[in-house]
């Protein structure tokens, strides 16, 4: 009589362990993000040190090149990261500057300000860490999937505070906001084009005709 097999069974991996495999993942990625932010701020991207992000974070080698590929994936999602939290914290003002207009005439003098601060030269290392994220987006996968998930969020959140203002009358019945919103923000990473050529001259001429187009779209 041929023996029992005495080889156990593998359980089949539960739901729960799953959900628990991922969030572990999400916060090594996160730990990653935030000590390797620490680090860029400190020494620049020219003496961004790995080593270093990886001695003081406590996270392996291995777990460097899951999330992020390379030195450089990490990189670009810090930066991703960073201009991400930047959008958010600008976008949040703006939604609780806008809820506090009295008018149209106020929310165009506030959109004016937008505006002008987007195309400011202050701005120029903001915009080339976007340009970066966006070029080296294109060869990884996992770093396109976060730039995408970043863009379409505050895209709608830029949308959701302009249908305020449309609510209120203040836009044409006729605007998309999305559309708007994503303008809006090509106006930003637009000026690169002056950035690379360095016609400040032009600076202030750029700001005219994005706040000229967009007044066609404000009724006040």
């Amino acid at each position: 009589m041929p023996s029992k097999s005495t080889k156990k069974r593998t359980a089949p991996k539960t739901e729960g362990a799953e959900r628990e495999t991922s969030r572990r993942g999400r916060a090594t990625a996160a730990k990653l993000i935030e000590f390797a932010s620490k680090e860029l701020d400190r020494v620049g991207p020219a003496k961004f040190d790995i080593d270093s992000v990886l001695r003081e974070s406590k996270v392996s080698k291995g777990s460097l090149y899951h999330h992020f590929g390379s030195k450089n994936g990490l990189l670009v999602a810090v930066e991703t990261h960073q201009f991400t939290k930047y959008l958010t914290d600008q976008n949040t003002l703006l939604r609780n500057l806008v809820e506090t207009c009295q008018s149209a005439g106020a929310f165009l003098t506030l959109i004016t300000a937008v505006i002008k601060l987007s195309g400011s030269p202050e701005g120029y290392d903001l915009r080339k860490k976007r340009i970066r994220a966006i070029v080296v987006a294109q060869y990884d996968k996992k770093l396109a999937e976060l730039v995408k998930t970043a863009q379409i969020e505050d895209s709608n959140y830029l949308a959701e505070t302009l249908q305020i203002a449309k609510d209120r009358g203040w836009l044409m019945p006729d605007v998309d906001v999305l559309a708007t919103s994503y303008w809006i923000q090509g106006l930003f990473i637009g000026h690169i084009m002056l950035d690379i050529t360095g016609i400040n001259d032009l600076d202030d001429a750029w700001n005219d005709v994005g706040i000229k187009a967009l007044r066609s779209s404000i009724n006040a």
